[in-house]
């Protein structure tokens, strides 16, 4: 009998703490579309104290933490993010525009490579991971590769376009 009741107490005590984070996740959501970012970061923050590997709470308070001009933080909560879930495309195509928008080309670079073997269907990630090629000076080849790649993907990707006749 101790055993049911234990068991029924563990089940009960991860329901609350569930129906608590849907709560402070929807409070976040209020926030944020409020543009309230500092609210929402703290809110988020309380949601990962709570639960340390949700991965969610992490990507959306990178993005709070961006809109609030933390990049450092938001590379920081993705970092810690793709340390949990480094199967997500999402989270590096993230992290390479933060690292790009920092000027940290060769970390960009890796990450939009990660996102194309993630996700070969991802347009940008192709097109961004040719300019940054472009950026660092990498043969002509390796850039009409990768906008090629995006062009298969998105045959009208205005940018792709313009790039593949500057460089031809």
């Amino acid at each position: 009998m101790r055993f049911f009741a234990l068991v029924f107490v563990l089940i009960s005590a991860g329901s609350f703490a569930q129906s608590e984070r849907t709560i402070l996740y929807e409070q976040a959501t209020e926030f944020g579309y409020r543009n309230q970012f500092e609210q929402a970061e703290q809110v988020l923050s309380l949601i990962i104290a709570l639960n340390p590997l949700d991965t969610t709470a992490y990507f959306d308070r990178a993005i709070m933490r961006e809109n609030l001009g933390d990049t450092l933080g938001a590379l920081a909560d993705l970092t810690k993010e793709i340390e949990i879930d480094a199967k997500s495309a999402d989270n590096f195509f993230l992290r390479g525009m933060l690292y790009q928008k920092t000027k940290k080309y060769e970390q960009a670079l890796s990450d939009f490579r990660k996102v194309n073997r993630l996700d070969g269907g991802n347009a940008d990630a192709h097109f961004f991971a040719a300019q940054m090629y472009a950026q660092l000076n990498k043969s002509k080849r390796l850039v009409r590769k990768q906008l090629k790649a995006c062009l298969k993907v998105n045959p009208l990707h205005e940018e792709a376009l313009k790039m593949l006749k500057i460089i031809n």
